[in-house]
C-alpha cells in the first residue's frame, strides 16, 4: 500500500478509495487510514458499516479530507437484510452512521433501489436524516456479477421506472430536506 501511493503520488494521485468486499476487514485498516493522512490524501471509504465501531469513527475523524458512506438498503430489518443477506446488519448499519456522524464525520447513506425497496424512498430519507447523515445516495444495480441475477429476476426498476423516481426525489423529498439528494 505505501510503495503504490509512493509510486502514484508523482504521477498524480490525490485519494484513495477504500471499498470492498468490506474495507473495515482489513487487519491493518487503521495502519491504512494512518498512512492516507501522512501522505495527506483524499480519503473516501464505502462500507456496510457492520465493524464501524465509535472507535474506528474517531479515526476516520481524523482524516482531514474524508467522506464515508454507509449502504443501507431498506428502512427495516426484514427489507435490508434480505437484501444483504446478514441477519443483525440493519441496526448495525444504522449505527454506524450514527458513530460516524458523532465522531464529527458527515455520513452518506447508498440506498440500492430495487422493486423490494423503492416503496421505502420517502422512509429512506427520513431514516438518514435522523441518524445524521449529510447525504443520501439513490444507486441503481448495474447488470454485473450478483446485479446481473437481479436484473434476469426482475428485481430492479425499468427506464421509465427510474426517471419516475428520479422526479419524485427532485421534486417531492429534495425541497422537504436538509440532506443532499443523488441519484
Amino acid at each position: 500500500f505505501e510503495t503504490a501511493i509512493r509510486e502514484a503520488k508523482p504521477l498524480g494521485l490525490k485519494g484513495v478509495k477504500l471499498t470492498g468486499g468490506e474495507p473495515l476487514l482489513h487487519p491493518h485498516f487503521t495502519r491504512l487510514l494512518e498512512i492516507v493522512r501522512r501522505e495527506e490524501l483524499r480519503l473516501i471509504i464505502e462500507t456496510n458499516g457492520l465493524l464501524c465501531t465509535p472507535e474506528i469513527a474517531a479515526e476516520i475523524a481524523k482524516s482531514p479530507k474524508r467522506f464515508v458512506s454507509v449502504s443501507i438498503d431498506g428502512t427495516d430489518a426484514a427489507t435490508h437484510e434480505r437484501i444483504r443477506g446478514v441477519a443483525g446488519s440493519f441496526e448495525a448499519s444504522r449505527q454506524a452512521v450514527r458513530n460516524l456522524a458523532a465522531a464529527g464525520n458527515r455520513p452518506q447513506v447508498i440506498f440500492t433501489v430495487m422493486r423490494s425497496n423503492v416503496g421505502q424512498v420517502d422512509a429512506i430519507v427520513r431514516m438518514a436524516e435522523e441518524l445524521g447523515a449529510a447525504s443520501l445516495k439513490f444507486n441503481v444495480v448495474q447488470p454485473t456479477a450478483r446485479g446481473e441475477k437481479l436484473h434476469e429476476n426482475q428485481e430492479t426498476l425499468s427506464i421509465a421506472g427510474l426517471i419516475e423516481l428520479g422526479q419524485h426525489v427532485e421534486q417531492e423529498l429534495a425541497p422537504k430536506t436538509r440532506l443532499k439528494l443523488m441519484f
